[in-house]
């Protein structure tokens, strides 16, 4: 009888530990794996830098006559002109109204319909500003303008390096204008951004911008010995989509050597092409809710080749 009992009693105590084993398992002990969270879609650059951007809605004289104006020997047609452009206001003030040393006017179709767009730029002391003027109703109306801080003597910003025009990729027949800025440093150190426009519902958007090309050097004294890393991107169509939504921008990398940074043929973009060793490409579609285009898919090394209607 007693042995019976100490059988019931062992047999009653494994049970118990085992359930009280079971149940520090499912208490946590050892929990399922959880899935890797996605990581969040971000383009590999992005921004307009030294450019700045204002989107406005202001009624203006027409292209034409504006440009006349803004050359007028009359200060206050010249101010007026410069107030309509949206110019600094440090060119407004009385006694201080200067002439454009530089005019550039573009006409092209930026919006959804046939309406010829137009582009003035002019070049100030200190500044290179564009105005963004869509037809309306037989008048005309600025709804944007760009400007780019830089002083007269930078021989290589001028209107037509600040602004140019080249086709849409997201309607056949449209168009986009091109602004790119450019500042270096005494070290040879530079960036320059560049930022894609269009006229959507009557409006200046901004669809797309980044840094396109950057380079960074070394004086000599650290281990690389002077040279300089170099970044160029551009933008082309993705082969792998439908050409219109999709776009895809190319990162290429390489490097220069001291003796090639100290040349000033190392500035020529041809150049800088044929320094290039790797190439990073991520694809981008555009919104339509936020009238930009947006990353699809994570950076990855690729090997496209070059599209030269890229535009630069």
């Amino acid at each position: 009888m007693i042995r019976r009992r100490t059988s019931v009693a062992l047999l009653l105590a494994l049970l118990s530990v085992g359930g009280a084993s079971a149940q520090r398992h499912s208490d946590g002990m050892s929990p399922p794996t959880a899935p890797p969270r996605s990581q969040p879609i971000l383009p590999i650059s992005t921004g307009l830098g030294p450019l700045q951007f204002q989107q406005v809605d202001y009624g203006v004289p027409a292209p034409q006559a504006l440009t006349r104006q803004l050359q007028a020997d009359d200060d206050r047609t010249r101010a007026a002109a410069l107030s309509a452009i949206g110019a600094p206001a440090q060119y407004l003030q009385r006694g201080h109204i200067p002439t454009p040393r530089a005019l550039q006017l573009e006409f092209a179709p930026m919006g959804q319909n046939d309406d010829q767009d137009a582009i003035l730029t002019a070049e100030l002391d200190q500044h290179i500003v564009s105005a963004i003027l869509v037809p309306a109703d037989g008048l005309w109306r600025r709804v944007g303008t760009v400007i780019f801080p830089t002083a007269s003597a930078d021989a290589t910003m001028l209107p037509s390096t600040f602004l140019r025009v080249a086709r849409s990729v997201l309607q056949k027949g449209r168009y986009r204008a091109i602004f790119t800025a450019a500042t270096s440093t005494p070290s040879g150190d530079g960036a320059e951004n560049q930022g894609f426009m269009r006229v959507i519902n009557n409006k200046a958007v901004v669809v797309m911008s980044f840094v396109s090309e950057l380079r960074t050097c070394d004086t000599g004294h650290g281990k690389g010995h002077g040279g300089c890393d170099l970044t160029l991107r551009w933008v082309q169509p993705d082969l792998s989509e439908p050409v219109g939504q999709h776009t895809m921008l190319v990162s290429g990398l390489g490097k220069l050597s001291p003796q090639e940074a100290a040349s000033p043929l190392s500035h020529a973009r041809e150049f800088e092409l044929t320094r290039l060793r790797s190439f990073v490409c991520q694809p981008f579609v555009f919104n339509d809710a936020s009238q930009h285009y947006e990353p699809s898919a994570q950076p990855a090394s690729c090997n496209l080749p070059r599209d030269d209607s890229r535009g630069r």
